[in-house]
């Protein structure tokens, strides 16, 4: 049986830990802290719950919505997201003639979305029992009293229109059945594990008209012949890995984000967790409005704006990739060309084609790009934690263009792939931002 590496109760009192030095610190911070306390928490609760890519992103996206809608009045220009998203049609409002603490309402919207979203509510309640310890030293009792429940009525709101995008109901379908045939997808070593959320590309898109929006460059027509493009498709994988140079692995290894990586030690099996694909750019999402010193409302719309591009943009390459159900590199060669061979990284349990990196990172860029601009260079430490270096890019579109690229590098795409993801993610991404407005006209 396989057991995850203990590596929870390290991280559990080191947060607490930073809790208790925060502690004092909260009062006089900046408001945008609570915010950015709030996403690097959620990413971190995410990744010791192990949850898959999209159902990470679904998370990202509904607790930034719920935390826009209840402090976007902070700023007279900011405008609701009722409208503006699909099927999103109604949301309290708060009372007239009353005053509230928009801080208040938002940690308080935070708290609430996530208790429905999450496994480890123990993370977030923790970080929430302090912000608003730290705020109702100072907000009049009943300005917080009132600004809490609005807050919470607000993300109650938001999690009703969350139980309408068939998540829920994914979640009580029968394991899926993956096609047989030569082109098809099975289970990869060295876990052979089941797919991973093969029903997601059925949930509702929260900014996309239809999960089929954008048309999509199809694979390369299947064939076991040698010479064929697709035969040389997989000897490119293979030809990389034997060419590779360090920088092209590090490149991979940066990337990698497999929330759960297997490693086997004898007859012991050890589970790492790992960051998330989405939890990766919304930690780049972190740095930027750091770096800038940002507004709270200002780090709630890069956030929302970018958590919306994962979503559907995960919930798209789902669909075609289920749809496709393209078999990987590693079993093609191993069945067809070299049965030692093995990738660079551990092949993910889902179907080749398009590549989920390829996509969520293309359009999370272009969400980003659009706050931050074409030209913005920036250091991505986010792999520190798991003994790599940082690493430095031009912009945010470059690093978007090496998360393609070490797909193949990591020999567990077909270029293919890779480079049909990265034009459907660009589309995504320049959709959402066109589509979701923040501020009054």
């Amino acid at each position: 049986m396989k057991k995850p590496i203990f590596r929870l109760q390290s991280v559990w009192y080191s947060f607490a830990a930073a809790l208790v030095v925060l502690m004092p610190q909260l009062a006089q911070s900046q408001d945008s802290q609570l915010v950015h306390q709030w996403n690097r928490t959620l990413i971190e609760t995410i990744m010791e719950d192990g949850f898959g890519p999209p159902i990470a992103a679904r998370i990202h996206a509904y607790t930034n919505v719920a935390a826009y809608q209840a402090a976007y009045r902070i700023s007279d220009d900011n405008q609701s997201l009722v409208g503006q998203l699909n099927e999103f049609t109604m949301c309290p409002d708060p009372e007239e003639g009353q005053t509230y603490d928009w801080r208040v309402s938002m940690v308080s919207a935070y708290q609430t979305a996530s208790r429905k979203l999450i496994y480890r509510v123990f993370m977030t309640d923790s970080l929430a029992d302090l912000q608003l310890a730290q705020l109702q030293e100072t907000v009049p009792a009943d300005v917080f009293e009132r600004s809490k429940a609005y807050g919470m009525e607000v993300a109650n709101a938001v999690l009703k229109y969350s139980k309408g995008d068939n998540y829920s109901r994914t979640q009580g379908l029968p394991d899926w059945e993956w096609p047989v045939c030569d082109s098809c997808w099975i289970p990869t070593p060295p876990n052979f594990d089941k797919p991973l959320s093969p029903y997601c590309g059925s949930v509702r898109t929260i900014v996309l008209r239809d999960v089929r929006q954008f048309e999509v460059e199809p694979p390369i027509e299947f064939s076991v012949k040698p010479g064929s493009d697709f035969w040389k498709a997989a000897v490119e994988v293979m030809e990389t890995k034997s060419k590779q140079k360090p920088e092209e692995l590090a490149a991979a290894l940066h990337w990698n984000d497999n929330p759960v990586v297997t490693s086997y030690h004898g007859h012991f099996v050890f589970n790492t967790r790992q960051i998330s694909p989405g939890g990766h750019w919304m930690n780049i999402a972190m740095t930027l409005l750091k770096a800038d010193d940002a507004s709270m409302i200002k780090s709630l719309e890069v956030y929302t704006h970018t958590g919306l591009a994962l979503f559907d943009a995960f919930t798209a390459c789902w669909e075609v990739k289920y749809r496709s159900s393209l078999i990987r590199p590693v079993t093609y060669i191993n069945r067809y060309i070299d049965k030692d061979w093995e990738p660079s990284l551990q092949t993910p349990p889902f179907p080749e084609h398009t590549s989920g990196h390829s996509t969520i990172t293309a359009a999370a860029a272009e969400a980003l790009t659009f706050h931050f601009g074409t030209e913005r260079a920036f250091i991505d430490s986010t792999e520190t934690e798991f003994g790599l270096p940082a690493r430095s890019f031009p912009s945010l579109r470059a690093a978007a263009s090496e998360a393609n690229i070490s797909r193949l590098w990591g020999g567990i795409h077909y270029r293919r792939g890779c480079f049909a993801g990265h034009d459907h993610g660009k589309k995504i991404g320049n959709f959402v931002i066109q589509q979701v407005k923040f501020k009054n006209d």
